[in-house]
């Protein structure tokens, strides 16, 4: 006999579910004739080594989506301890209009938005798209990468945990 799953409780216990973990917290950008677009993700992760590329699941409801799809470019900007002020901006759509009045930004390839003093910031070209429930999922192949200028090499990272921001302090992300 089958059973009825409540979609809208399985939905619930399943965003509970994945507060719990930390995960690293990012901005992706991107730019178009209208401006610079940004939103916060916590659902970027590297793919392959070879060719070196990344892979970022964006809600096909965000303002950001259609960019990427017009330009096939984005910025993974991976955030350190430092930008906790941005988060609000990017997390909000009706704080749009102040996500890149905060923060230090820099032009980087292609006039992509950088955001200074991260862990990292990786410029891709999206080389696949696949949709899956409410979101695209984009394989961006990595033409470039900005490493932070601090003088020991090393930025604190940021990652999200249990509904909110968290800056892991004496944890430091080596840099190679």
């Amino acid at each position: 006999m089958a059973t009825t799953i409540d979609q809208e409780a399985l939905a619930g216990r399943f965003r509970a579910s994945m507060r719990m973990p930390a995960s690293s917290v990012s901005l992706i950008t991107a730019r178009n004739a209208d401006g610079y677009h940004g939103m916060a993700v916590t659902s970027a992760t590297s793919l392959s080594m070879s060719p070196p590329s990344m892979l970022v699941a964006v809600n096909r409801s965000a303002s950001i989506h259609p960019v990427i799809v017009e330009t096939g470019r984005f910025c993974l900007n991976l955030m350190g301890e430092s930008h906790t002020d941005l988060l609000e901006f990017f997390s909000r759509s009706e704080l749009r209009d102040r996500r890149f009045s905060s923060g230090n930004w820099d032009e980087g390839p292609d006039g992509l938005p950088v955001l200074r003093g991260g862990l990292a910031s990786q410029v891709c070209t999206v080389e696949a798209v696949q949709d899956y429930g409410t979101h695209s999922i984009f394989v961006g192949r990595v033409d470039h990468v900005l490493l932070p200028e601090a003088a020991d090499g090393h930025v604190a990272p940021l990652v999200w945990m249990n509904g909110t921001q968290t800056p892991l302090g004496a944890c430091r992300a080596a840099r190679n």
